[in-house]
């Protein structure tokens, strides 16, 4: 049985990749696409797994339901407020294709952490990662708002609402420096994924 019925697992893949050049969810991390690795991951833990992209088919083989934008060339908050209209779900759990050393103790973590918060996101080494977090559909209303407004940053709606940070620390048996490596240039995929060649 999976272990989060009551959250639908996000994989936000419809960047531009304009840093990159390429479409950075198929590059490849041990002869798999980076995407891949991220539904893997989630494919465990969630009764249902969603990817967000305008780029459909290049994600057939995944076997996963594909849905565009809504409000386009809005970032990853056109991104998150498209999950929702797709699900039914109150709540999401939602990561960036471009950060696939994700692991299920890391989700389940995040997941499991105990708050009333509509937002729940991991900080580590000083740095809040709001693309690896679970967001309750009670955001949609400061969604649509930040979306009328042209505010397309995330952490516009991190500041609006005062989402729960949680740390990720070494004394956490599942932590790995490297678990939440974001990729989003060519330099950054040849220094942080040096295994992928």
């Amino acid at each position: 049985m999976k272990k989060h019925q009551n959250i639908v697992g996000v994989i936000l893949a419809g960047g531009k990749s304009t840093r990159m050049g390429t479409d950075k969810a198929m590059l490849l991390l041990n002869g798999l696409p980076l995407i891949q690795h991220i539904t893997g991951v989630l494919r465990e833990i969630f009764e249902e797994v969603v990817i967000i992209s305008d780029r459909g088919n290049a994600y057939s083989f995944l076997n996963l339901p594909v849905y565009p934008d809504i409000e386009k060339n809005c970032g990853p908050v056109g991104g998150i407020h498209s999950a929702f209209v797709h699900t039914n779900t109150n709540s999401i759990f939602v990561v960036g294709c471009d950060t696939p050393l994700v692991t299920r103790g890391l989700v389940n973590y995040i997941c499991d952490f105990e708050s009333l918060d509509d937002i729940k996101v991991p900080t580590m080494d000083g740095q809040v990662h709001p693309l690896c977090g679970v967001y309750s559909r009670k955001v949609m209303p400061q969604l649509e708002e930040n979306l009328k407004g042209g505010l397309f940053n995330v952490q516009f709606l991190l500041e609006k609402l005062h989402p729960a940070i949680i740390p990720i620390t070494p004394d956490l048996p599942f932590y790995d420096k490297r678990l939440l490596t974001n990729i989003n240039t060519i330099r950054d995929y040849e220094m942080r994924l040096p295994e992928s060649h």
